[in-house]
């Protein structure tokens, strides 16, 4: 390369200082008929098969570098680079994309340029090089945004958005996502906002802000709305949506939405992949609905097409879900069967969230490898997080540090340097020492300008970061809040509201009554009102201090919460094993079981119109069992409204990693089961 340039400068030296004609190393004729090959070579290579479309771009490439006008090499290297991108030959996209940046560069064609990262950045997102594909998108952002092109901001900011979405940086996909939305809104690029919104929901969903997702979801249908031939994304939409409600547990609501899914024209044939997943999640939101007709046909119908498109991440999940099925049939051996085929195509899909959730549910099934699921569940979780923390952690830093291709260019930069000041050197000898002095003189200055500029950019790189580190603390610190307000919450209800509770309506009964039976009773709610005053100041003390070992007497503290509510006219009976040591259980199990029957109990009282409640300690294997019993008025689970107190009972089981099932029957009573592994 550098001999043709030194050539072609010495030609038009000679041209310069003599009138005789000087023949063309190549004939204007021959490189038209070059370029014209290249076009047609390149235009063929677009409807080409893969082995075809290969050997034009190839041919095209070759001749390309010869070409001597720099606009149309520029032109044939950036198209033949974003074809390109969509092959998998790695090593001749690299080169055409090189030079396609070198070209770009010389001529100064900054669109063009920014397209050329554009390329490489996509091509680098398809092969799952997501740091890499980070960084060339966020080059490609620079260049565009100092064109003004916002169409191609938007599109930039959109594609970083998805990878930081993947890499589970949550906050930094939602912040570029919202810059896109910004400029997509200002050029009604409907399609554009759709992705966004979608994108929104996807991430709200998995930071389990449901209600939050449903909006974006619902403004990614509005969008939508006003695009044609939308039909599968408003299906894909719908789905997500149906998912959202089953992890609200409105059943009814998901099952609506996945019907409607499966209802559209043709959806079978046009998006196999879509129709499976609406059946699979149909089905599983009618298991968790208990509404098991005809479920577990819809089960073998999903696998059956996941199967035959080979979509074995999507296949594990419904094997997963199939499994839950088993086990609700009370089918263990065939649950833990349809639990290690989710297992194993987990594995070979590299799902890994799957795997997790297999091996947990596996842990519970399998009693007797429970402790080997376990020990992977743990081994994986661990390697996942740190994984989660470095790339976070790198995609941070991504836009501050140098890589090779930087370092490349700085090289090729420097080259031309030289070859301009060669340049200099011929032309201008007959003025000496002057012109050498001067362009020594310009080149210190470019350099003192040039390390000034490095200092600036990276005293902002340091402001930036400094920036993000300050507003993700600010992150954390209204998460702790968050979950202390709710932990509050869930102390002052369950056990506060529930003892003054009882000693009103001891209070309320004594006071229509003067016997010395009743000035005794009054004396004993006086001494729960002074108990109430003690768990107050105890629960101001937890503020700052654990409580979970308060309970020094697990059995005894349980027998007093039950004898103190005797006057209510309901029998209360406890049943436990002496013989086990109840009190070696975890402080934080001890807590939470005492709270979840102190709830339990007070809504039997309020709502139940029981006379009798009965409660049960007992273990089975490694695992802390407690059944909660009345004979009350009972109500319809499936319809029945989920007050405070569930939500208190299903956030206090969580935090145990346990799990509870109510059954109850209109006019025959209520029972609360609770699993809780120790």
């Amino acid at each position: 390369m550098n001999k043709y340039y030194l050539s072609l400068i010495l030609s038009c030296l000679l041209l310069s200082f003599s009138c005789s004609k000087t023949e063309s190393a190549k004939p204007p004729i021959v490189e038209k008929q070059e370029n014209d090959s290249i076009s047609i070579w390149i235009d063929e290579s677009y409807n080409a098969n893969t082995e075809r479309k290969l050997e034009l771009q190839n041919k095209a490439f070759q001749l390309a570098k010869n070409t001597s006008n720099d606009t149309l090499k520029s032109k044939y290297f950036s198209n033949l680079s974003f074809n390109q991108q969509f092959l998998s030959d790695s090593l001749l996209f690299r080169k055409i994309n090189k030079e396609a940046i070198l070209i770009n560069k010389q001529i100064k064609d900054s669109t063009a340029i920014g397209y050329a990262y554009y390329d490489l950045a996509y091509f680098l997102d398809n092969n799952i090089v997501k740091d890499s594909a980070f960084y060339y998108y966020s080059e490609a952002l620079n260049i565009f945004s100092g064109t003004g092109d916002m169409e191609l901001m938007g599109r930039m900011y959109l594609n970083m958005a998805v990878i930081q979405m993947k890499i589970k940086d949550y906050v930094g996909s939602e912040a570029n996502t919202i810059k896109a939305i910004e400029g997509f809104k200002i050029l009604n690029d409907y399609e554009q906002l759709y992705r966004c919104y979608n994108l929104l929901g996807i991430v709200l969903g998995d930071l389990k802000e449901f209600d939050k997702s449903l909006a974006y979801y619902n403004e990614a249908l509005f969008y939508l709305e006003k695009t044609p031939n939308s039909t599968i994304e408003k299906a894909s939409v719908s789905n997500n949506i149906g998912v959202n409600y089953r992890h609200l547990k409105l059943y009814d609501k998901a099952i609506h939405n996945f019907e409607n899914v499966l209802k559209i024209n043709n959806l079978h044939i046009k998006h196999p992949s879509l129709f499976a997943k609406a059946i699979s999640n149909l089905a599983t939101s009618k298991l968790y609905a208990q509404d098991t007709l005809n479920v577990e046909n819809l089960f073998k119908k999903s696998i059956e097409i996941k199967k035959e498109e080979n979509e074995l991440a999507s296949l594990s999940s419904s094997y997963f879900n199939y499994a839950e099925y088993k086990a609700y049939a009370k089918d263990t051996i065939n649950a833990i069967e349809k639990l290690k085929k989710s297992e194993n195509l987990a594995r070979e899909s590299s799902s890994n969230e799957q795997l997790l959730r297999t091996w947990q549910y596996l842990a519970i099934l399998d009693k007797n490898n429970a402790s080997d699921y376990f020990k992977k569940f743990t081994k994986l979780n661990d390697s996942l997080l740190s994984e989660e923390r470095k790339q976070q952690n790198k995609f941070a830093r991504i836009r501050f540090e140098t890589d090779e291709f930087i370092a490349e260019n700085i090289e090729l930069e420097s080259e031309k340097q030289v070859l301009s000041k060669q340049k200099q050197i011929w032309i201008g000898i007959a003025t000496g020492f002057f012109l050498l002095g001067l362009s020594v003189y310009i080149i210190i200055n470019q350099r003192a300008k040039n390390q000034k500029l490095r200092f600036d950019q990276q005293q902002q790189a340091n402001n930036q970061e400094i920036f993000n580190l300050m507003l993700m603390q600010k992150q954390k610190v209204d998460e702790v809040k968050r979950l202390e307000q709710k932990r509050i919450s869930e102390e002052l209800h369950d056990g506060v509201l529930g003892k003054m509770l009882g000693a009103r309506m001891i209070l309320t009964g004594l006071n229509k009554r003067a016997t010395d039976e009743a000035i005794q009773e009054k004396s004993k709610a006086l001494g729960s009102l002074q108990e109430i005053e003690n768990e107050i100041r105890a629960i101001s003390h937890e503020l700052s201090h654990s409580a979970y070992q308060k309970i020094s007497n697990f059995t005894d503290s349980v027998e007093t919460l039950l004898a103190n509510n005797r006057n209510t006219k309901i029998k209360t009976i406890f049943h436990f094993n002496e013989d086990e040591n109840w009190d070696s259980l975890a402080g934080e199990i001890k807590i939470n079981v005492y709270r979840i029957i102190q709830e339990t109990f007070q809504n039997a009282i309020k709502h139940s119109k029981c006379s009798f409640f009965e409660v049960t300690f007992y273990r089975d294997d490694e695992q802390f069992n407690v059944i909660m019993s009345d004979n009350g008025i009972g109500y319809n689970v499936i319809k029945g409204k989920k007050g405070i107190g569930i939500r208190n009972i299903t956030s206090r089981i969580e935090k145990l990693n346990g799990s509870f099932h109510i059954d109850s029957t209109e006019g025959q009573g209520t029972t609360i089961s609770l699993n809780i592994p120790i």
